[in-house]
């Protein structure tokens, strides 16, 4: 009996030590959630180009005529990088094949020995503004070959030539004298002078490259610019050049002998929409009136960003 109430009182201890169950006043209640993060700011608008344009990664330098044998290739040199424009192309003609663009591109259209316009492309530039995409150039690149012999088939054009005038002879009348008859005096009219031709200046990027009235340089680039002149198809000889207006830039030198370039970069942009306008006062020889000046002009548009190392 003793041995019972031992173990019944063991029982009792054990059951009054077991752990309670503690009540949480906020169990029902749903877990706090995690603080938003901040909202990010819009992206800036994404202009998309209109169908056609695309960005620009091979840029024109001059257009190149080679001769091989009785071959003659017209062809573009160009150079593997970009200004930051876009172009798209405009039309691409046939040998001797009218264009609505004839006469708009700033590099011109060549023609081959017979007289007809060279093949190739017509590509109009852009640049991106806040407004959108603005047009700046056209340029053409040519794409065409000849061969010597076709030219020699060919029937060379007439060519027709005045008659050579007689200047007016003027008498002046003799009064009579008393003795034997004199004959008239005659005189002639002067010369008519030789009229002078007209000289074309010209700035190329190459010592025989096309002339360009606009150019497209990368901010911090040097680039070299070759003062020129010509009388009809005919390259004259440049004594000297001199930089007489605009915005050199950062130049070498800002004068210069007959066949040395002008080198210079630009480090600042143009205000948007503007260009740079350079005037170089040339010196050349002609084979009418001898030593002449003359100013030609080009305008630079300075891209980004700069490629410096």
């Amino acid at each position: 009996m003793k041995r019972r109430t031992t173990l019944l009182m063991l029982t009792i201890v054990s059951l009054w030590s077991s752990p309670a169950l503690a009540w949480d006043p906020f169990r029902d209640e749903a877990p706090s959630e995690p603080p938003k993060p901040a909202r990010e700011p819009d992206p800036a608008p994404f202009i998309a180009p209109p169908p056609g344009i695309y960005y620009v990664t091979d840029t024109y330098v001059a257009d190149l005529v080679t001769t091989t044998g009785p071959v003659t290739t017209y062809s573009t040199t160009t150079v593997h990088e970009s200004t930051g424009s876009y172009a798209r192309v405009l039309d691409t003609v046939g040998t001797g094949a009218a264009s609505p663009f004839d006469g708009s591109s700033f590099n011109g259209r060549r023609v081959v020995g017979d007289g007809r316009a060279v093949a190739g492309t017509y590509y109009e530039n852009y640049v991106l503004s806040e407004g959108g995409f603005v047009p700046i150039s056209i340029v053409f690149f040519q794409d065409d070959a000849e061969l010597a012999r076709l030219l020699g088939d060919a029937p060379a054009p007439a060519v027709t030539r005045p008659a050579p005038s007689t200047p007016p002879v003027a008498t002046r009348p003799v009064p009579p004298g008393c003795c034997a008859p004199q004959p008239p005096v005659v005189t002639t009219a002067p010369p008519t002078p030789t009229p002078t031709r007209p000289i074309r200046p010209g700035i190329s990027l190459l010592p025989v490259s096309t002339p360009l009235t606009v150019l497209e340089v990368l901010r911090g680039r040097a680039v070299s610019l070759y003062p020129r002149a010509f009388v009809d198809d005919r390259e004259l000889p440049v004594r000297s050049w001199l930089v007489v207006a605009g915005n050199a830039g950062e130049p070498v030198a800002t004068a210069g002998r007959g066949g040395t370039p002008f080198t210079t970069s630009w480090r600042q942009l143009a205000p948007p929409g503007a260009m740079y306008e350079l005037v170089f006062r040339i010196e050349v020889d002609t084979p009418d009136t001898g030593q002449q000046t003359v100013d030609a002009t080009i305008a630079v548009v300075v891209r980004s960003p700069a490629l410096e190392r």
